[in-house]
């Protein structure tokens, strides 16, 4: 029996629920750091398991019989499909991808790393982002390549919203348009907007009543509790629809923009007919953990093996879990 089997044995264990975004060469997150990643997991005996599975164990009809892991995907960028898939076959691991369907277009399904020598080369994702903003959402996962990865390779795709809107959060000015590197102030402030125009914080429209306008132009209509969630159902429902009809299969899961949300969010969520929720304040998850908070970690590029070999041996039990996540989240 390994160490983190029997500590698991005398404490309640609970499941680590990991957040990657880009895997793609030239960056932070090389799919050769990835790969070290995901030995570090299978050397101290993890197994990677569905978020199905998680949520099983969360209603209580599936124990935690051994240390488990989840890996999430944020946004579909095609480095995913290319680089990342490859990486988790390799090893027969699972992973759960999070699409923004109004960004998936028809197509077919390109070569990964794993069938060419001449993988195509993948902009980092502000690049990505402003490009979809303006029509061209080539460097996102296609249809095919949704249905490929779920029906084909046995790994899951859920919600990550129809827009992935973000907003202005108040109207004290933080700068000039020509002075912001976020992908997302040029279309909030208007694309016909000069360089002298004043920008203003930003959040996830989803989880603030904001301002500002909506990526096909729009002026939003969230600056109240009730319009706000009127624009999460409506928009929530379209992304579930999208999937269910691309996958033709139940889109039980939703995972929040930037991890950002309240009650009104999570309100809305229920009322899409979404099963569970996932957010960024990672937590214990396990037996009676609530469905609509499922807590993860996020993985940043920077990150040293240390760092992650740690967190998932503290995340693997239930009372070092809370532990850190209050001193993580505590306010003086």
């Amino acid at each position: 029996m390994s160490i983190l089997s029997f500590t698991q044995a005398l404490f309640r264990p609970s499941v680590p629920v990991l957040c990657y975004h880009q895997v793609r060469p030239d960056s932070g997150m090389s799919p050769e750091k990835f790969g070290t990643h995901l030995d570090i997991i299978r050397k101290i005996g993890f197994d990677t398991i569905s978020l199905l599975d998680l949520y099983e164990i969360i209603q209580e009809k599936k124990s935690i019989t051994s240390p488990s892991v989840v890996l999430t995907f944020d946004d579909c960028t095609l480095d995913n499909w290319i680089y990342a898939i490859p990486e988790l076959q390799k090893r027969n691991m699972k992973g759960v991808f999070f699409a923004i369907t109004d960004d998936i277009m028809d197509g077919s399904a390109r070569k990964r790393s794993d069938q060419t020598a001449s993988p195509l080369e993948i902009p980092p994702t502000p690049h990505i982002m402003s490009r979809a903003l303006q029509g061209d959402k080539y460097f996102f996962m296609n249809r095919s390549e949704i249905f490929a990865t779920v029906h084909e390779l046995g790994m899951e795709v859920y919600s990550h919203t129809a827009a992935h809107q973000a907003c202005y959060l108040d109207m004290i000015p933080t700068g000039q348009l020509s002075d912001q590197a976020h992908w997302s102030h040029r279309a909030l402030s208007g694309y016909d907007a000069p360089p002298s125009t004043p920008t203003f914080p930003i959040g996830s429209a989803y989880a603030h009543n904001g301002w500002g306008k909506s990526w096909t132009g729009e002026k939003l209509q969230i600056n109240s509790p009730d319009l706000r969630k009127q624009f999460c159902i409506k928009d929530f429902l379209q992304s579930k629809k999208t999937l269910e009809e691309i996958l033709d299969k139940p889109c039980p899961f939703l995972c929040l923009p930037w991890g950002q949300g309240d009650n009104i969010t999570l309100e809305a969520a229920q009322e899409a007919g979404f099963l569970g929720v996932l957010n960024l304040r990672y937590n214990a998850v396990c037996g009676k953990t609530d469905p609509f908070s499922i807590g993860r970690l996020s993985v940043s590029s920077r990150r040293k093996k240390i760092w992650l070999l740690t967190k998932l041996l503290l995340l693997a039990h239930s009372t070092s879990a809370r532990t850190i996540n209050r001193l993580r989240w505590r306010r003086p």
